[in-house]
């Protein structure tokens, strides 16, 4: 049978006003070494691991969250696309612009690194061919059973605290990111914190993002009732000033 190892877990973030945050993005390169005999395997699942403190001060409330996202919510805008990672790579191979409201991407190259063109995977419709996508899927599927390659996949996240304008607010929130495959190879470690004062000037608000072994800030714990975290039930909407889209 053929296998997979991890070649690279790499990390990217850049600042965002609106929402007040940041755009965290982690590129995942797995490799996929084909043998003769046996089917195609599929790779570990996505490790999209989290702890998230939220304060909100005004209210006197905080809540915590520990767990997997992908697990968790593995549909989310933010995560889809690992998914969705065999037929975003024959999109991509064909040009094609995947569209919607998922964000990320996944790219197929060729064992030496090269991307493989879209002409190696056959005519098997575009992003709109929603009938067709196990045919897309079974394109990549093939081409790495019989060939080996590098499939690459993005996920991009936008931890960042909505800014509403007129209304009071004194929250503060620390993400923990430990990201990679489940099981497999190296993780990338980050870490943000947001905290917003609606009765100081923006300049004064805290938003920092370190991707590093450091120690993250703690937060204040006393003084504040213990209330359920939307986090811990899926599909529901986030908790007011809680905006983190895994």
């Amino acid at each position: 049978m053929g296998s997979w190892t991890v070649l690279s877990v790499t990390g990217r973030h850049s600042d965002l006003s609106t929402p007040f945050g940041h755009n965290f993005y982690v590129t995942f390169r797995l490799k996929y070494t084909s043998t003769l005999f046996g089917p195609f395997v599929e790779p570990p699942v996505l490790a999209w691991d989290e702890v998230i403190m939220f304060n909100n001060y005004g209210s006197g409330e905080r809540w915590e969250f520990v767990g997997n996202m992908y697990e968790h919510k593995p549909g989310s805008p933010t995560v889809a696309v690992w998914g969705q990672r065999y037929f975003r790579a024959y999109l991509n191979a064909q040009n094609t612009p995947f569209g919607g409201n998922i964000k990320g991407h996944s790219k197929l190259f060729d064992k030496n690194g090269a991307p493989v063109p879209g002409s190696k995977l056959g005519n098997h419709g575009g992003p709109s061919d929603t009938p067709r996508r196990d045919e897309q899927n079974k394109a990549v599927q093939d081409y790495l059973k019989k060939n080996g390659g590098i499939l690459e996949v993005e996920v991009h996240d936008v931890p960042g605290i909505s800014v509403d304008g007129g209304k009071a607010r004194d929250i503060e929130r620390v993400l923990i990111f430990n990201c990679g495959v489940t099981g497999m190879g190296t993780r990338l470690k980050a870490w943000q914190h947001l905290k917003i004062d609606s009765s100081q000037p923006q300049a004064n608000w805290t938003r920092r993002f370190q991707m590093d072994n450091s120690t993250p800030p703690g937060l204040k714990t006393s003084g504040l009732k213990v209330v359920q975290d939307y986090a811990q039930v899926p599909n529901t909407t986030p908790a007011e000033g809680a905006i983190h889209e895994t």
